[in-house]
């Protein structure tokens, strides 16, 4: 890292779906650039990117795991991310700060859901993207298959190797830039038996570079032939702009393409320098900004990622985008605008770091106990700074009520959430007013219960989850007019005396409580209708059919009386509390459901399982298109019938489906649901009296 140019720097994501050996990979790409000494493996715990206890026990990614290295004159930054539809986020969430992307696909399943859904992720980030088909050792590999898939995901790809030899025959690779041969003995002429095979490869390799720029177009036509030097410089274009996907292949385990690999992510991936400019975040009258890669600009950088580190507490780790960084400088949060002081600056290897006194453009390092910074927030200097745009954070798609195992330790386990959540953003924790619960939302039921086993774990906190209860809300569907509210208390001394008389409506959905003071004459004195107004108002928190929040009622306040020695503002609150009370219940209540807007991503043969049970659960689809190879269906759900979906449509799709769910209103509920509701609360009163 030290005295490296920024056109020597590179930083990119291990993308794809859960199981096609992502990690693996990463520990290969370490081992053969003699970052680590050893090969590590998932299987036997001794993988430096899965470090976290949770990983080694369930041998899957569950959060990006960074390992920054120097290899060859050139510093990286490799970010390891999860392919879990459960942890998947946390990925996409890495790739708004980097720069490129090494997309896995399996040699025996070819490319996946998580696959395609991370390759589009990348090219939506603007980062650069290579393919590597892993794990041709393996037995039932097939390369055609893969190359097949990746063609369907991708039209553009241009395959860079062959294999040599598959399954347990698998020898090495053949690189078609080189035309070489390359396995454990290093570089050597391609085998006779392959020959013909790779120079047909070769000549489409050279075709479809040809294709995506003019000149080279004009240059094959004219002479049939493209250089290694203007296939690789055409290559890393159409890596660079997504126009191409350069596909090479190999094996994490035997070791096979991985130096050819590591070459692929030095000469075809994008340094700071290279790829698209960053835009600045407009403020005030200001129109956006290119940020560039420029060493001797204003510092600015993107925080991605927030790791509790079990010695230097809580770390925020970021990149670099511009300017440079020192250890023990003063910053600001552009987000918050609050003042940060850094300490020493670090890079991460896996669960390890090391300390650096400055960083640059591209670098990604991490710094302890900042105040304010969280992941997603851009940072800069404290005059005449930069500000880049905040990550979009993804919403939690599944809820669960959370509670303290054990009474008195409320506070520990909600403080030690709150911990979490700042590591995991993707984790949401709040109080649901109307049922009075803790909620802890996230990305899928395994997310919620590796939250749990971590809170174990770290803070020594035991909870409980339970099924949450649906928010439900009342309402009145016709008026009732005229309706009298009054108390009237004499104890022989001072007494209480308010009557008011209302009229109840019921308004559009959304609309509210509306107080409308109509007295006239002052049958209540204009002092007390605050009054009534505030019983009213503190009414409205407990329906009379289920105890839920009674909404989007006007209520009319039109006559009353009152005493001029009992009268006072509890007697006419108590007043418009009973009034309003026995109002609602003339006019007819009923019960309101919340609705939610559902997008669900799944490939095409789950379309019409998925649409039947959105149908059987009560929800309306409101579209389907295509998207790659996938296909999105967009409906309105009844929260009630989505509360365990997420397992549901993993048992649908295999783990192959994924979905968003955001609330969109609320809608009258359907008798058997309203009297389900009713009974149940019924129930639980009579159970506490």
């Amino acid at each position: 890292m030290n005295n490296i140019k920024v056109e020597d720097t590179r930083n990119f994501a291990i993308v794809g779906h859960s199981g096609d050996g992502k990690t693996s990979l990463g520990e290969a790409i370490l081992h053969s650039a003699g970052a680590v000494r050893t090969l590590g493996k998932v299987e036997d715990g001794s993988s430096v990117l899965n470090y976290l206890p949770e990983e080694k026990e369930r041998h899957t990614t569950i959060t990006s795991s960074i390992f920054s290295y120097d290899s060859s004159g050139k510093h990286f930054s490799l970010v390891d991310t999860p392919g879990d539809t459960n942890f998947q986020a946390d990925g996409r969430i890495a790739l708004n700060a980097l720069d490129g992307a090494v997309v896995v696909v399996s040699a025996v399943g070819g490319a996946k859901v998580g696959t395609e859904r991370m390759w589009r992720h990348a090219n939506s980030m603007g980062a650069g993207a290579i393919a590597f088909i892993n794990g041709l050792d393996r037995e039932r590999a097939d390369f055609d298959s893969a190359v097949a898939s990746i063609k369907a995901m991708c039209p553009s790809s241009a395959i860079l190797c062959l294999p040599i030899g598959l399954q347990e025959d698998l020898t090495g690779v053949i690189d078609l830039l080189t035309m070489k041969a390359y396995d454990d003995a290093g570089e050597r002429d391609i085998p006779d038996d392959l020959a013909e095979r790779a120079a047909t490869a070769r000549e489409e390799l050279v075709e479809s570079v040809a294709e995506c720029d003019d000149a080279l177009l004009e240059k094959y036509l004219e002479e049939g032939e493209l250089s290694p030097g203007e296939l690789a410089e055409g290559l890393r274009v159409g890596a660079h702009t997504g126009k191409l996907l350069p596909v090479l292949c190999g094996s994490s385990i035997t070791g096979a393409g991985i130096s050819r690999l590591n070459w692929a992510i030095s000469a075809l991936l994008p340094s700071p320098t290279q790829r698209s400019p960053w835009q600045s975040s407009p403020s005030g009258d200001s129109e956006p900004a290119e940020i560039t890669a420029d060493a001797s600009g204003t510092f600015s950088g993107l925080v991605f990622k927030t790791v509790i580190d079990r010695y230097a507490g809580v770390l925020s780790v970021f990149r670099v985008v511009s300017g440079c960084v020192q250890s023990d400088s003063t910053i600001l949060d552009a987000t918050t605008g609050e003042k940060e002081r850094l300490g020493k600056l670090m890079v991460l290897k896996g669960g390890e770091h090391e300390e650096v006194a400055e960083a640059g453009p591209g670098d990604v390092v991490a710094v302890a106990k900042l105040k304010s910074v969280q992941t997603g927030h851009a940072l800069t200097v404290e005059k005449g700074g930069v500000s880049l745009p905040q990550i979009k954070i993804p919403q939690g798609v599944i809820s669960y009520a959370i509670s303290a195992k054990s009474k008195g330790d409320e506070d520990k386990v909600y403080t030690s959430l709150g911990r979490l959540v700042v590591e995991d953003p993707t984790l949401q924790l709040g109080r649901e007013a109307s049922t009075g619960e803790f909620l802890l939302s996230g990305m899928g039921e395994l997310h919620i219960r590796t939250t749990v086993q971590k809170l174990r774990r770290m803070f020594g906190a035991e909870v409980e989850l339970k099924t949450p209860k649906v928010p439900y809300r009342e309402t009145v569907t016709r008026p009732a007019e005229n309706v009298e509210g009054k108390l009237k208390k004499q104890t022989g001394g001072k007494g209480m005396f308010g009557v008011c008389y209302l009229t109840v409506e019921p308004r559009a959905r959304d609309e509210g409580i509306e107080f409308v003071d109509e007295i006239k004459g002052g049958s209540i004195p204009r002092g007390l209708i605050p009054a009534v107004e505030k019983g009213i108002l503190e009414s409205c928190q407990e329906g009379p059919l289920a105890g839920y929040p009674v909404v989007d009622v006007r209520v009319r306040c039109i006559d009353g009386k009152h005493h001029a020695v009992d009268s006072n503002e509890m007697a006419f609150k108590l007043a418009g509390s009973f009034g309003f009370k026995a109002a609602v219940e003339q006019a007819k209540p009923t019960l309101l459901e919340p609705i939610m807007n559902v997008e669900i991503s799944i490939p095409d043969q789950f379309v019409g399982d998925i649409m039947g049970d959105i149908s059987s659960r009560r929800g309306r689809v409101q579209s389907s298109e295509a998207r790659g190879a996938l296909q999105v269906i967009a409906a309105q759900v009844p929260m009630s019938e989505m509360l365990e979906y997420a397992s549901a449509l993993t048992a649908f799709t295999g783990g192959q489906g994924e979905f968003q769910m955001e609330f969109s209103h609320y809608d009258e509920a359907p008798a058997n649901v309203r009297e389900s509701v009713i009974a149940e609360y019924v129930a639980a009163k009579e159970a506490k009296s």
